[in-house]
């Protein structure tokens, strides 16, 4: 399909999408859409015109003719979308096209129901404030089907009309405290801001409907470079944060007066000090953030297992008497939090432009999204280390991890890695996990080289 230049992917999405031979497809999306109530089943595009045939084969890479009827799988579509330069999906996609949320035919239905308006006259009234204009504004959208958080709250209204009430009148309450003129406060943390607007320290967790609401709003309220609102993301469950959400999810806090946990986020790292043998570290996000002094490096090699950080550090027992900027080694203990991937981009910027990371994991479907991870944060200075297709059959012949398992092959079969276009085959098709520990002596001999 064809590639746009420049950073905002959802103007270059509405910009392609909006040219004609795109209309009657995306109609027929939308309709399927509708009447079916979820992402399925087939939307079909009859007798095409020659604008149609080649703005359709363009994005999905077929070969229709003028005149043909064209079936597109509205699974097919998503998935295409996603893995897109746009990396937006069906839901989004509508959103900027047509300025408003698709809905289902039950959704519409909903919105026309008295008791989901009465829900919002409720809320107000349990606010116990005055409701602040950015709030009204935004609890408007959400009665219409609009607003940032609406399926989050139809879902809750659809299952349980008190919890869709009692969520809602916390992030009201949660916002006017954050925002009102007259209640400006220091910055406050995050379960501290739960409990004095609901008395549970944990209704504005992520994982919980009023955390996500809020976040969604907080998100809203973010201009882009356009001079336009942030696509809000508050719909999605968030539950799930690897490290790089979760660091954009701190920022966003921190931007509205909101301090988040920073003690639980933890990284390993080791760096050799001159004359020296080398010492384990552990510090917490606000030890990343706090220090005055990070270390230059000359290459960072990371690894995803505590064990094979250990056996790494322990193979280098005596002082070391290194010139120039020594290598380091990170160690993020499962997916790389906050702290693994905050310690990195400071560790970088003292560096040199030289600086690369070496990135080792176990190899499944986790070790590679992780690596993704790592790879889209640091496009320039990514190197997969011992993580290929070569070492993963080598080691599998002799030493096979546990069966990964149905889903897991699925995943894999839909995966391509850049550094190595037959990993996620030959992991798919061999169906054998293979973890860092069953050649952690070949990382050994690569890290022991640095040091020569």
């Amino acid at each position: 399909m064809t590639q746009y230049a420049g950073s905002d992917h959802r103007a270059k999405a509405k910009a392609y999408f909006s040219q004609p031979g795109f209309q009657r497809m995306l109609a027929a999306v939308w309709n399927r859409y509708e009447r079916l109530e979820r992402i399925g089943g087939n939307a079909v595009v009859r007798k095409v015109t020659q604008a149609e045939s080649e703005a359709i084969n363009s994005f999905f890479g077929w070969n229709f003719n003028e005149g043909d009827d064209i079936s597109i799988p509205l699974v097919l579509f998503e998935q295409e979308l996603r893995e897109s330069i746009f990396s937006i999906g069906i839901m989004e996609l509508y959103r900027l096209i047509e300025g408003k949320a698709l809905l289902t035919r039950a959704e519409k239905q909903l919105l026309s129901n008295a008791e989901w308006h009465r829900l919002f006259d409720e809320v107000r009234q349990l606010s116990g404030e005055e409701i602040l204009p950015i709030t009204n504004t935004w609890l408007s959208k959400l009665s219409a089907g609009q607003g940032v958080g609406w399926r989050t709250l139809r879902e809750l209204f659809r299952d349980n009309h008190a919890k869709a009430q009692s969520s809602l009148t916390i992030v009201v309450r949660a916002l006017h405290l954050l925002f009102a003129e007259y209640s400006r406060m220091e910055p406050i943390r995050l379960p501290v801001l739960a409990a004095r607007v609901s008395g549970d320290a944990h209704a504005l967790d992520i994982s919980e409907p009023a955390g996500r609401m809020l976040v969604a709003v907080l998100q809203s309220m973010i201009p882009d470079e356009a001079g336009q609102q942030t696509a809000p993301a508050g719909d999605e469950d968030a539950s799930d944060q690897d490290g790089s959400k979760s660091l954009k999810l701190r920022q966003l806090y921190r931007m509205n007066g909101i301090l988040d946990d920073d003690l639980s986020s933890i990284v390993y790292w080791s760096v050799p000090e001159y004359g020296k043998p080398l010492l384990r570290n552990v510090w917490t996000l606000r030890q990343v953030e706090a220090a005055e002094h990070v270390p230059r490096c000359s290459r960072i090699y990371i690894v995803e297992n505590p064990a094979v950080f250990s056996t790494l550090i322990d193979s280098m027992s005596e002082p070391l008497f290194l010139t120039g900027n020594p290598p380091a080694l990170v160690c993020t203990s499962g997916p790389a939090s906050a702290a693994a991937i905050r310690w990195l981009q400071r560790c970088i910027e003292v560096s040199d432009g030289t600086c690369s990371i070496y990135y080792s994991g176990d190899f499944d479907v986790k070790g590679i999204s992780m690596a993704q991870t790592l790879q889209g944060l640091f496009p320039e200075r990514f190197t997969a280390w011992r993580f290929d297709c070569q070492t993963y059959e080598d080691i599998v012949g002799c030493l096979p991890g546990p069966s990964l398992n149905g889903a897991e092959i699925s995943k894999l079969q839909t995966l391509s890695v850049s550094w190595d276009d037959q990993l996620c085959k030959s992991m798919s098709q061999k169906a054998r996990k293979v973890h860092q520990e069953a050649f952690v002596d070949q990382l050994v001999k690569d890290w022991k080289e640095c040091f020569d």
